[in-house]
């Protein structure tokens, strides 16, 4: 069982690779564009809960097929976005 967890962290590396750095891509998009006009930051909310949201779907889904370990393993991503989430 534990080889069925190993294997479906490392299937799923590339998506919470995509979503993490869709999320680092625009929260460092506003940022940068926040500095620019003399803004304070807003984080973008809508693309970082978009990017949380297929994170969170993948672990539900291994959670439902019993692949506990992975589950929790995607927790690891989601903390990430939630991070960027905060106003700097």
């Amino acid at each position: 069982m534990r080889w069925r967890n190993t294997i479906a962290i490392l299937a799923l590396l590339p998506l919470d690779a995509l979503a993490v750095g869709y999320g680092w891509l625009a929260a460092g998009m506003t940022a940068w564009a926040a500095g620019q006009d003399g803004r304070p930051y807003d984080p973008p909310l809508v693309e970082l809960s978009g990017a949380c949201a297929v994170v969170a779907a993948a672990g539900v889904l291994l959670w439902w097929a019993r692949l506990r370990g992975a589950a929790a393993f995607q927790t690891v991503p989601l903390l990430a976005l939630a991070a960027l989430m905060l106003p700097w």
